[in-house]
This record gives structure tokens, sequence and C-alpha cells, in this order.
């Protein structure tokens, strides 16, 4: 697949890309850069990021980020390029408020929302209800998505030892609601609710008379309150997960598995690839970041990588050097630690082109795009450093030097 292809089939034609990868291997960044060439091709795009820090705002030149889409200005936009029909914006998820929302929306009546989230229970228990950061992220996707008022939404996932957590959560949320813990609960709450508190089973009496003398407040009156009304929503979580799930493998989704040069990063990344196969993931490219390259693109000099380097060549070094500097300088010296410092990065770029072969491979044969973010000489921390790197994805073209990676 080429550039052009990729940017077309996860900028231009889905209305969601969700990034996935472990952590530290640059997702926000990589999915703030997919943000600023979504806009530079003229989609109103929205990045949002599940990551506290501040170096995402930073780098859009924003004061905060928050649980509201935060825009770009235009004059800002304009120097990237970005014409008037694009835009940008960016946010950061507010779990706990995400789900407060949801409870919200399907609540029977005003009355019945008041009681769950000022429910001693909920407010306890609602970040694990929630199916974890997970869950909460998707929910807010799909809000945002129904809302049409973005044409791409490119979401930075929280870091997961497993990259489908993502996609799993709706499930986990319907197994809670399923589950026997919850239906064993549910039913004596019910009696609870309509005849006394007398009617629990007793052995499910006494566990909570000792926890309600342990934590201080009426937990029986409590756990019975929020479920009997958590009870009549649980259809409205199920139909929602099932439509989540459904819009997130299909058409208007595209992932992009972002993964960094080391080792473990590249392990995970081939059997992230494996595992989407069972679940009919819309994958469509692998972003390597932060790869070491050789100048130009090419592959190294063999006189660097293995080959004998001759002192005929180091002595020309020397002289070059010395020609250019004062008569004390000491070029040969000079030259010695510069052919040592090039030597040494040689074989960072080959041990970078070695560890991401099983990946590359894997991505081609299964017809996946194939990118590397080259390692840039300081840190990202602005628009024009995002630009950068969106330019490395989508206008460089694979590099020449991935051809002459060995085993």
């Amino acid at each position: 697949m080429s550039a052009a292809e990729f940017a077309d089939r996860t900028l231009m034609h889905p209305r969601i890309v969700v990034c996935v990868g472990c952590g530290g291997v640059g997702k926000t960044t990589i999915a703030a850069a997919l943000g600023v060439e979504a806009a530079r091709r003229g989609r109103r795009a929205l990045v949002l990021t599940i990551d506290p820090a501040r170096r995402l705002a930073d780098a859009l030149g924003l004061r905060s980020l928050g649980n509201e889409p935060q825009p770009i200005p235009r004059h800002v936009l304009a120097r990237l390029g970005v014409p008037g029909d694009g835009g940008l914006a960016a946010m950061m998820l507010d779990m706990k408020r995400t789900f407060d929302d949801l409870v919200a929306r399907f609540a029977e009546s005003p009355e019945v929302r008041d009681r769950i989230l000022s429910n001693a229970i909920y407010q306890h228990a609602s970040d694990a209800l929630a199916g974890s950061v997970e869950y909460s992220a998707m929910e807010k996707v799909y809000e945002l998505y129904e809302g049409r008022n973005f044409d791409l939404i490119v979401v930075d996932t929280p870091p997961a030892q497993h990259a489908l957590d993502f996609l799993e959560a709706p499930q986990r949320l319907l197994e809670f609601l399923d589950s026997r813990l919850v239906q064993m609960l549910i039913h004596p709450a019910f009696a609870a609710g309509r005849f006394g508190l007398r009617l629990f089973q007793r052995s499910t009496h006494r566990i909570l008379q000792i926890v309600e003398r342990v934590s201080g407040f009426g937990f029986l009156e409590d756990i019975s309150e929020f479920l009997l009304a958590f009870e009549g929503m649980a259809g409205g979580f199920r139909e929602r997960a099932h439509r989540v799930r459904s819009l997130l493998v299909g058409p208007e989704a595209a992932f992009v598995r972002v993964a960094g040069t080391g080792a473990e990063s590249q392990r995970q990344a081939v059997d992230f690839l494996d595992r989407l196969e069972a679940f009919d993931v819309p994958l469509s490219g692998v972003l390597i970041n932060r790869v070491r390259r050789w100048p130009e693109g090419g592959a190294p000099p063999e006189s660097l990588t293995g080959g004998e380097l001759r002192e005929s060549d180091i002595a020309a070094l020397a002289t070059a050097l010395g020609a250019s500097e004062a008569p004390d300088f000491p070029a040969e010296a000079a030259a010695r630690a510069a052919v040592a410092a090039a030597t040494g990065y040689a074989a960072l770029v080959q041990r970078d082109l070695r560890s991401t072969l099983a990946l590359r491979t894997r991505a081609r044969d299964r017809g996946r795009y194939w990118g590397q973010v080259p390692e840039f000489a300081g840190d990202i921390h602005d628009l024009a450093g995002l630009a950068h790197i969106a330019d490395a994805i989508f206008h460089e073209g694979e590099p020449s030097l991935g051809e002459h990676a060995g085993p």
C-alpha cells in the first residue's frame, strides 16, 4: 500500500481513526500529527486524548484541554497550509464525567438520574463500573460521532497491555451486566425495595450488615437503591455497547498501530496483528516511531557496518578537516572521533532495521501500510513539529533503506 492509499483509507474516508499501541511509543504525538494532516487535506479533525500530561496542549498551542473540544485558531492553521474548509480541535477525556453523562442519558427520569449520581455506591464504584478507561473513551467517541461536528475523530487510546482492550471494553461491560454477581444482588435488591430489607438472603444480609458497620454509611439501603435504578438502565447500556462495537469494526473506522523499535514493542505489535484477524478490525497501517535512519535515506556504507575502514580514508578526512580549521587543530583525532561516531550510529540504524523486519514483513503480507517516522534531533513541541511528522508519514514515501534490511 502506498502513502497516498494509506492517507485515503485513514484520513479521507473514515470518520474515526483509532491509534493503538503500548505506552512510551509516541502514540499521542502520532495521533496529533494525523489530525494535522487531515486538517491540511480539508477535513474538520478532532484529536481525542486520554493523556493528562500537557504536552499535547503545548504542541497544539492551547492553554489546556478539557472534556469539550478546543479549536486551534484559524490564523494558526493558516500558517500550516490548512484550507478554509479544514479545521483542527483537541480534547482530553474526562472519564467520570463521560460515564455520568451516560447515566443521565439512560435514566428513566430526572429523579432517577439524580438518585444514582448522588448515590454513595455509584460515587465509589463508577470508575470501575465504566469498564475502565477504554469504555469511557469508546463512549465519548460514539457521542462525538453522533454529533456530526467533525469529519474525522482521531483517538489516542489508553496505553494497554493488550491493544484490543479498546474493542473489548463493550463486551466486558455486557458480561458485567449479565454476570451472576450482579444478578444475585439485583434480585434480592428488588425484594428489598418492595418488601423491606428483611427479605435479603440470610447470608447476603449478614455480609452487608458487616460492611455497613465497617463503612459507616447505610450500605443496605444504598446498594438496594442503586441496583434497582441501574437495572432499569441496563437495556440501554447493552444496546449502546453493541452499537459502539459495530461502529468500530465497520467501514467508518480505521485503526493505526503505533510501535517503537524496541524488541518488546515489536513483539506486541506482531501479536496485535495476529489478534486483529479474529476481530475483523479494519487496520489500515503500521507506523514505527523514532526510527534511526541514515542521512539521505540510504543504507550505511559497508565500511561502517562490518567492513574495514582504510587508513587512507581517515587520512583524507583529517586533511579535509585540517584545511578548514586553524593550524593547531587536532585533525587526525577529530577524524577518528567522527568515524567512531558514524560507526556507532550506523550500528543503531542496522539494529532498527533488523528489529522491525518481522513486523514490516507481517504488515506487507497482509496488505497494510508500513511507515517509519524518523528520530528527530529534538522533541516535538509545536504544530510545526507535528507537521514534519505528518510529512514523514504521508509525503516522503517508504525510505529506501528499508529494502536493505537483513534478517
